[in-house]
């Protein structure tokens, strides 16, 4: 068996490159891949895959480089019997769509991490703006939740607008009511839902889930009664409270 094997690897090792194909995977999702991106990408590092011998092509290599690909989540490169170079591309998925106070626009995937525009693709998450402060480069090795560890306790406004995306993003009804989050210069949050001409005072990420619950009952016992578009602003940064300031 050992030396079927060996013989195997070694026929293998002698095949030559006669094709090289691309596969992204979940291109259903997300498209901010395509194809042609990948291979643009090798034939700007010099490397040119057809006509060598599949022994002289490093595959880890290979998904080091296509992972180095901003967009891209996950690759996997693998040789087949007929010659081919096969390489599955996962893409990111963009959960948060951030600009900050110097007009500076960028996603944070479900991940946590950052994730430059893409030139082929705008993905539809929520908007987060106003008085942002990235204070880093956006570099998508870089996962905002590490900037909260390394903070000490000090407040990280990217860090909490991640988790609030991650907690809209798994409520159904709030992935649909929710559509902007904007940051005034206290640092407040404010909700701007889809269904209704309130603004919704949040404060900060702290309590999310008891807040989301307050505002829940409010528009379940308030707002199906006295209609959606009598108060002005909802106020829930009070612990256990919810003020509503009603329209002039």
């Amino acid at each position: 068996m050992a030396a079927t094997l060996g013989f195997v690897t070694e026929k293998q090792q002698r095949l030559v490159c006669n094709a090289v194909e691309v596969r992204i995977v979940d291109s259903l999702r997300n498209t901010f891949i395509f194809g042609n991106n990948i291979r643009n990408l090798l034939q700007q590092k010099g490397i040119n895959l057809i006509g060598k011998s599949f022994g002289e092509i490093d595959l880890h290599s290979l998904e080091s480089l296509i992972t180095s690909y901003a967009p891209v989540e996950k690759a996997e490169v693998y040789k087949t019997s007929d010659g081919k170079i096969v390489i599955e591309v996962m893409q990111r998925n963009p959960i948060l769509r951030i600009i900050d106070i110097s007009n500076q626009s960028y996603y944070i995937d479900d991940n946590g991490y950052f994730m430059k525009l893409s030139g082929n693709y705008a993905s539809y998450v929520i908007i987060a703006n106003g008085y942002i402060h990235a204070g880093v480069p956006i570099d998508n090795k870089i996962n905002v939740l590490s900037l909260e560890e390394k903070a000490q306790g000090k407040r990280i406004i990217l860090a909490e607008l991640y988790k609030m995306a991650k907690f809209i993003l798994n409520n159904k009804f709030w992935n649909a009511q929710i559509q902007q989050i904007y940051v005034d210069a206290s640092g407040d949050f404010e909700l701007i839902p889809r269904v209704g001409s309130h603004v919704i005072v949040f404060g900060d990420c702290n309590d999310c889930e008891e807040k989301f619950s307050n505002l829940m009952s409010l528009y379940k016992n308030g707002l199906s009664v006295t209609g959606w578009n009598k108060y002005e602003t909802i106020n829930l940064k009070y612990k256990g409270q919810v003020i509503c300031t009603k329209r002039e």
